[in-house]
């Protein structure tokens, strides 16, 4: 499917999901779950934990959508929205301090790779999530929307509330950050 049917389906999908039509939010769905399970997971570092912050997001955007004006809405950017504020009153309520998650008792490992691998991988994850760490949050927050959820700037400029001129520059200053903090 072409880039731009996709939009004109995506808005078709949209229009009818805004009319109550549950089949086409559920299409919306399976074309988002995977970008906003990625973004809480970087948020959260808990399969279990994502899983339900994003049960929540898609959950309060079925809630919404219906009241959302028509000829603006960008979908991706919007969900992103809700993931966000999703995430933060995860963090607010203190659950995420109480809860024993069984991701972080049990890690998962992929059989496939060899131990080689798995230790160097495991090692590049946690350098990286340290680097990370160390950023400005607006830095580390435009890099995981633009590297790890895959979102484009224009989006990632509606979802951080900034122009795509800002973004571009956040995302530069952000990766020569993050490049000096890993070497």
């Amino acid at each position: 499917m072409q880039t731009e049917d996709r939009g004109e389906d995506e808005e078709n999908l949209i229009r009818l999901a805004q009319a109550g039509n549950v089949a086409a939010f559920g299409r919306l769905y399976d074309r988002h779950v995977a970008t906003i399970y990625r973004y809480t997971y970087s948020k959260t570092t808990s399969h279990t934990v994502a899983e339900d912050l994003t049960s929540e997001t898609f959950l309060r955007a079925f809630r919404a959508i219906a009241r959302r004006p028509r000829d603006t809405l960008n979908f991706a950017a919007w969900v992103i929205t809700i993931a966000r504020n999703v995430v933060i009153d995860h963090h607010r309520s203190g659950w995420s301090r109480l809860a024993v998650v069984t991701d972080e008792l049990e890690p998962q490992i992929d059989e496939s790779a060899g131990p080689e691998q798995t230790t160097l991988t495991a090692m590049t994850n946690a350098t990286l999530r340290s680097a990370l760490d160390q950023l400005p949050a607006d830095h580390r927050e435009c890099l995981i929307l633009r590297f790890y959820v895959g979102l484009s700037i224009s989006e990632t400029a509606a979802v951080m509330q900034r122009t795509v001129g800002a973004i571009k520059q956040l995302q530069w200053r952000a990766t020569n950050r993050l490049r000096r903090l890993v070497v």
